[in-house]
C-alpha cells in the first residue's frame, strides 16, 4: 500500500519545553520473566486506557493515561492522551497551514518515533490507511488521511494529532501489569477528546485509588448509611476519610 509517513523536523527539546505539564515519559520496563496477569479480570486490549497508579514508580510516566492502539504477545503501541503542548500542527507542517483552519495544537503521544505525527480521529465510515479502535474512532499517520481530516474541517473533539508514541516490546506491558503500574480502564469517546487534558488523570485515578487514609475503627464515631443513623461500627474493620 502507498502511504506517505507523516514525518517532522523539529527540534526536540524545542517541542518538549512546550508542554503544558509538569510530566514526563515512560521507558518502559524490561520483562523479568513475569507472566501474563491472570489475576486481572480485565486484559489490556486495544481501545483500553492505562492509568498510571499513584505512586507509579517511574517518575517520567507518572499521572499519565494511555490509549492502547494495538497490543499482542509481540508488541503493543498507544498514545498518551492527557499532554499537550503550545505547538502547533502550521509550526510542524508550515505547508498545511492553509488547511488546518481549526488551528490544532499538537499533543505529546510518547518517546517514541519523535519525528513522526500520528492522529486519531472520528469518521461516520471506515477510512483508508487507518486503524480502527473503537466506535467510530481510528488511528492513522498517513500523510493523505490528515489532509482529507483537515479538508474536512474536523474540531479539535473529532481530530487530535500526537508527535511520538508509546511502545512496548514483547511482554514489557504484561510486565508493568503484574506490577499494578497500571489500571486498566475502558476508553470512552469523551475521555479521549476531553478538553480538560489536565484534570483527566485525577478524575479517572479517583475511580480506583480514591484519595484518603485508612484508619482503624473507632466506636465513637458516627456513621450514616442512608438517612439512618448507626450507632456502632463494630462489623466495619476500616474507616475511609476522605479529603473534601
Amino acid at each position: 500500500m502507498n502511504m506517505r509517513i507523516l514525518i517532522v523536523s523539529i527540534p526536540i527539546l524545542i517541542f518538549m519545553l512546550s508542554l503544558n505539564t509538569d510530566n514526563g515519559i515512560h521507558a518502559s520496563a524490561q520483562p523479568h520473566g513475569i507472566k501474563l496477569h491472570e489475576q486481572y479480570e480485565t486484559h489490556p486490549a486495544r481501545g483500553m486506557l492505562l492509568i498510571a497508579r499513584r505512586g507509579m514508580p517511574d517518575p517520567r510516566f507518572r499521572q499519565t493515561v494511555i490509549l492502547l492502539a494495538t497490543y499482542d504477545k509481540g508488541s503493543s503501541l498507544g498514545l498518551i492522551v492527557n499532554q499537550t503542548s503550545t505547538t502547533t500542527l502550521k509550526k510542524l507542517l508550515p505547508d498545511m497551514r492553509k488547511l488546518d483552519k481549526q488551528a490544532h495544537r499538537i499533543y505529546f503521544g510518547g518517546p517514541v518515533g519523535l519525528q513522526r505525527l500520528k492522529f486519531l480521529f472520528r469518521s461516520k465510515d471506515e477510512p483508508q490507511d487507518a486503524t480502527h479502535i473503537l466506535s467510530d474512532l481510528y488511528i492513522s499517520g498517513s500523510r493523505e488521511t490528515l489532509e482529507q481530516m483537515l479538508k474536512e474541517d474536523k474540531s479539535p473533539e473529532e481530530l487530535r494529532i500526537y508527535l511520538g508514541y508509546t511502545g512496548w516490546g514483547p511482554q514489557q506491558l504484561d510486565t508493568e501489569l503484574a506490577h499494578h503500574d497500571w489500571h486498566l480502564h475502558q476508553a470512552k469517546i469523551e475521555d479521549i477528546f476531553t478538553k480538560h487534558t489536565d484534570i483527566l488523570w485525577q478524575r479517572l485515578i479517583d475511580h480506583y485509588e480514591p484519595e484518603g487514609q485508612l484508619v482503624e475503627r473507632h466506636q465513637d464515631i458516627p456513621i450514616r448509611h442512608g438517612y439512618r443513623p448507626v450507632s456502632s461500627v463494630s462489623t466495619i474493620s476500616s474507616l475511609a476519610l476522605y479529603s473534601p
